[in-house]
């Protein structure tokens, strides 16, 4: 019997070694690649860095517009004035993390977990925030502006002197400092 497990297990991890991503391109050195640029260049516009681990990685200030940061780790990161603009951070764990005055204008930030994170500042100008974790967010001086906030849990967040303009709050449209 001892075999028999021997050969499935070796089938399996031939056949998950070979794993590729839908669009049949099998992308995990592109992902290693542009991990060692981003960590070298403080830059990595357009990278694909999806299920990547940052968490509390140093990225102030860095390069990040259209990143694909799809469900990666990015929990008690620094990415404070960073550019994430146009990014997708659909379903990434980024609790405890500061964007203050960062650029999400645009980002995919669905079902996201900003569990306690600072965004104060932050241009959150049309980026979708539905279903996300902002519980304990600071959005204080955040720009929403045509942001998405439907079905977003927000107990405890703080947005004072945010910007709401078509706001879509879980409650409603906000409009409440349109200028």
């Amino acid at each position: 019997m001892g075999l028999k497990i021997k050969k499935l297990f070796t089938l399996l991890l031939l056949t998950f070694s070979g794993l590729t991503f839908g669009d049949g391109n099998n992308d995990w050195q592109k992902i290693d690649e542009n991990i060692i640029k981003l960590n070298s260049l403080n830059s990595c516009q357009g990278c694909l860095l999806r299920n990547t681990n940052f968490a509390g990685a140093d990225l102030n200030s860095a390069a990040l517009s259209g990143v694909d940061f799809i469900s990666a780790v990015l929990s008690n990161s620094n990415l404070y004035n960073a550019d994430l603009e146009g990014s997708s951070l659909f379903g990434a764990e980024m609790n405890g993390s500061n964007l203050e005055n960062a650029n999400l204008f645009g980002s995919n930030l669905f079902a996201v977990n900003l569990y306690g994170a600072n965004l104060k500042g932050a241009n959150l100008i049309e980026a979708d925030l539905s279903l996300a974790n902002l519980s304990g967010v600071n959005f204080a001086q955040a720009n929403l502006t045509n942001a998405n906030l439907r079905g977003a849990e927000l107990s405890g967040a703080t947005l004072d002197g945010a910007i709401l303009c078509n706001t879509l709050m879980p409650w409603g449209v906000d409009n409440s400092s349109c200028q």
